[in-house]
């Protein structure tokens, strides 16, 4: 302490930490899977990448939680995403969810001549 009452030993706090965004498209050659679980109700569905990146576009890993909402209760704060590469086992059985269409809804905008 100096004469005046003030710490003369001063600590820099690090600077916080953010990470970098790692788009879908560097899971393709990995043959990684997407899971994605719902908090509330359990329901765990496993995707490929690609079929994510055909919806989705190729975005953050981390950001496809928040464009999900689960089939079984319709929330969509409270899922979680993981990576993982199916090895031994864990392949035997496994079912994976693949894109078949993506339709788009027409919605019909009347107005008053």
């Amino acid at each position: 302490m100096t004469g005046q009452d003030v710490c003369s030993f001063s600590v820099l706090m690090p600077s916080p930490y953010k990470s970098k965004p790692y788009p879908l498209s560097n899971y393709v050659d990995r043959r990684v899977l997407m899971s994605v679980t719902c908090r509330y109700c359990k329901r765990r569905h496993n995707y490929l990448p690609a079929d994510l990146i055909e919806v989705f576009g190729d975005v953050d890993a981390d950001s496809v939680a928040l464009r999900f909402k689960c089939d079984g209760c319709n929330s969509g704060g409270t899922l979680d995403v993981d990576t993982f590469t199916p090895q031994g086992k864990e392949a035997v059985g496994l079912r994976i969810r693949r894109l078949v269409s993506v339709k788009i809804k027409r919605v019909p905008v009347w107005k008053e001549e």
